[in-house]
């Protein structure tokens, strides 16, 4: 169990980067005096979202999750991206724990950092699993 959840926020931290070199630092920020901290308390951050709030969000909005055919799966991926991002910014400012991060460029730049997000994570579990 200890050892998925490690493997888990591992693989949030580097699909993060991975999300951010691909969108890029203007629309997708996230820094820190220790990057890898960085995406490593965001990763932690964005599992326990998951863990958490995403079963309760999807089981609540099924009924339009099969009227869409699972495309209102990518509203709750963008939800979580901002709830993330609320944290980090409002809650846990820079001044506290020093990291910032920045999503801009309004709902097509979540909509985009939630397909990669969701892509990535999904090719980096099957190469684990194999």
């Amino acid at each position: 169990m200890f050892k998925k959840l490690l493997l888990t926020i591992a693989l949030n931290a580097f699909a993060l980067f991975v999300v951010q070199s691909f969108i890029g630092a203007d629309k997708f920020l996230i820094t820190a005096h220790f990057p890898i901290f960085a995406y490593t308390c965001i990763g932690i951050v964005m599992g326990i979202l998951n863990f958490i709030v995403k079963p309760i969000l999807s089981l609540l909005s099924l009924p339009f999750v099969f009227v869409t055919f699972g495309l209102f799966l990518s509203l709750i991926n963008m939800f979580m991206l901002y709830l993330n991002e609320y944290l980090f910014s409002e809650i846990f400012t820079p001044e506290i724990i020093g990291i910032t991060f920045i999503i801009s460029g309004g709902w097509m730049t979540y909509f985009i950092a939630s397909i990669l997000l969701s892509f990535v994570n999904s090719i980096l579990h099957f190469i684990i699993r194999k």
